[in-house]
């Protein structure tokens, strides 16, 4: 089994809106997101020396940021995420591979070429992560009615038009 903890300990960046197209742009920072499971490891070291390890990992990504594309639409008078991109930058990744053989020498080479992959390949699981983040939005979305978001707009035309100081 997979966990990955820390997505809802974000720091906001920015947040933009447009209240006429219903369409929201979030920037948001991660100090730290983590992930853990188990593994199971089989290869070989310079196509000679055999490599065979299972056990638990943990990968520690830093200095990471998410932005958000959303397309919001209303269903059953309230607001919904109709559509939702997202982009997701990790940082500094740290993997730990308990029960790793080898050596020092080994495990330091096999837990850097994989923390690599996992940098680069990260981008991959978009769609779970926004499958995750729409879920989250829409709870939070239930507390918002359409009267609100008319208010919202009909401020945003008369701002618009400079009839509101």
């Amino acid at each position: 089994m997979l966990r990955c903890l820390g997505l809802s300990e974000f720091i906001i960046e920015d947040v933009r809106v447009n209240v006429q197209t219903l369409a929201v742009t979030i920037n948001l920072r991660y100090d730290s997101l983590l992930m853990d499971g188990e593994y199971d490891l089989t290869g070989k070291i310079v196509k000679v020396i055999p490599l065979s390890a299972r056990g638990p990992f943990t990968v520690t990504a830093t200095n990471s940021r998410i932005t958000l594309w959303i397309k919001l639409k209303t269903c059953r008078g309230r607001l919904e995420v109709g559509r939702l991109r997202s982009e997701l930058v990790v940082g500094d990744v740290h993997l730990s591979l308990s029960h790793m053989t080898g050596g020092a020498l080994v495990s330091k080479y096999i837990t850097s070429h994989l923390a690599n992959q996992i940098r680069t390949h990260w981008q991959q699981h978009e769609p779970e992560l926004s499958l995750v983040l729409k879920k989250h939005l829409n709870d939070e979305l239930k507390n918002i009615s359409l009267v609100s978001l008319q208010l919202l707009q009909s401020t945003d035309k008369y701002m618009r038009r400079g009839s509101l100081y």
